[in-house]
């Protein structure tokens, strides 16, 4: 989910535009996720077709749609209109209609109804206001659910080997 932050009359602006108009380009040539990632995670969250999967800042599906098959239901909420049409394309080409696109930002959990087995963020959590994300995820995560950061850095250190 890009945001730019802007001072305007002393306060601060968040774009979410950041992206627009790069979805197409975005769907096709930014690295996915590694099968074996995927793969992995299915296993150790134990994804058996049951429950509902949120994935913040979806962007063009790369996390949503590989994970739909393994949930009940898979909402995706980006800001970019461009990447959320990419996203219902890509899913509709793949058949998979298990998934809702809404429009919104991961700071605005309170406007999605329901809880969730997992959360996922991938390559967005640094885009959020991560304190009032997690702080809201607290209502929406199942008892026994999980919340997934999926990135290519470290979260905690300034670089990864």
């Amino acid at each position: 989910m890009a945001r730019l932050l802007d001072e305007v009359g002393g306060c601060t602006v968040v774009r979410v535009d950041l992206f627009a108009g790069t979805a197409w380009h975005y769907a096709r040539y930014r690295p996915g996720h590694p099968h074996v990632f995927l793969k992995d995670l299915v296993e150790r969250l134990r994804l058996d077709g049951a429950g509902r999967l949120l994935d913040l800042g979806c962007g063009t599906g790369q996390l949503t749609i590989p994970l739909a098959a393994h949930v009940a239901e898979a909402v995706g909420i980006d800001p970019d209109p461009g990447m959320l049409a990419e996203a219902e394309q890509q899913a509709r080409e793949e058949s998979i209609a298990n998934i809702i696109w809404r429009r919104g930002t991961a700071e605005n959990l309170a406007n999605y109804v329901g809880h969730f087995k997992l959360v996922t963020m991938g390559r967005s959590f640094h885009w959020m206001d991560r304190e009032q994300v997690l702080t809201a995820l607290d209502d929406v995560v199942d008892v026994d659910g999980s919340i997934v950061i999926a990135s290519d850095g470290c979260l905690v250190r300034p670089t990864t080997p």
